[in-house]
């Protein structure tokens, strides 16, 4: 048996991630009785192995825990994966064969719009290029781990009090939640990430706050500062508020009188309703994981 000390050692995974892992239910090590310090057994750390390798050729954690419950073949998920790789190395071979057709030099000088109709009349003929879903699912992600709210059992009106409600917030979500430095303005790690909390007195009661000391953090790799801020945007506005007009748009419709459109303004208003649920409801399966 092994500290994670010992297993970041013999992985080469980071304690971090180790501990994500028992969180997602790949690994379950034993806890020692008198501290409740995790220990890893020989067939932990074969699992932790397995986990990288996997990783390292792309596959995602859902797949990789399939595999190792047994719910999965291991062959039949790596004609998976060699499939969503060759789809990936189109998207690849397409934008690096495009990127050497553009000759302009200065930015200025470039025909924005000519490209884009090469690229649809490509993508037409069967060649992939990077979708910008991906990253607003990447900006999603990240905004719902920015910041959090939760209603605390009591005012906590002592340092001691609030350090109880935080650990009963972790507990009770599954977070791997560190205090750093206790007091009414708290400051904890979850996951590596450093936050701060704070209290907020309104109308509904109690409520702690809490925010990533370094938002910067959120920007998901690869993606600019500037692009993430105008995706965060939309994220925040823009999405809600059509998703909002779909829903009012019968209401409208109605109070204008326009019957024959009644039918079609009573499915977009469904259609708006549900996009609005799972949007929150993506934002909410991503703050609890």
């Amino acid at each position: 048996m092994v500290t994670i000390k010992e297993a970041e050692l013999l992985t080469g995974i980071t304690r971090q991630n180790i501990r994500y892992y028992e969180k997602m239910g790949l690994i379950h090590p034993s806890r020692e009785k008198e501290n409740q310090y995790r220990k890893y057994n020989k067939e932990d750390i074969r699992r932790l192995k397995l986990i990288y390798m996997f990783r390292k050729l792309d596959m995602p954690l859902e797949e990789i825990q399939q595999i190792l419950d047994g719910r999965k073949d291991l062959q039949e998920a790596l004609e998976q994966q060699k499939e969503q790789l060759r789809q990936k190395q189109q998207k690849l071979a397409a934008a690096l064969s495009f990127c050497g057709e553009i000759q302009e030099t200065e930015l200025t000088d470039l025909n924005v719009d000519l490209y884009l109709q090469k690229m649809e009349a490509e993508e037409k003929q069967g060649n992939k290029f990077a979708d910008i879903l991906d990253d607003y699912k990447k900006v999603v992600e990240s905004e719902s781990i920015r910041t959090f709210s939760f209603s605390p059992d009591d005012f906590c009106t002592t340092p001691r009090q609030m350090t109880e409600q935080l650990f009963r917030y972790a507990q009770r979500n599954h977070l791997d939640l560190v205090i750093t430095k206790e007091g009414l303005c708290p400051e904890f790690t979850i996951d590596g990430k450093e936050y701060h909390a704070y209290r907020i007195c309104g109308r509904l009661g109690m409520v702690i706050r809490a925010e990533l000391m370094h938002p910067e953090s959120c920007v998901p790799e690869g993606m600019s500062s500037k692009r993430y801020r105008i995706l965060r945007k939309i994220s925040q506005i823009l999405i809600p508020l059509c998703l909002l007009l779909l829903i009012m748009l019968p209401t409208i419709l109605q109070i204008r009188g326009d019957n024959h459109l009644e039918v079609i303004a009573s499915v977009l208003g469904i259609l708006g309703m549900l996009a609005y649920i799972i949007y929150f409801a993506i934002l909410y399966k991503n703050y609890r994981e």
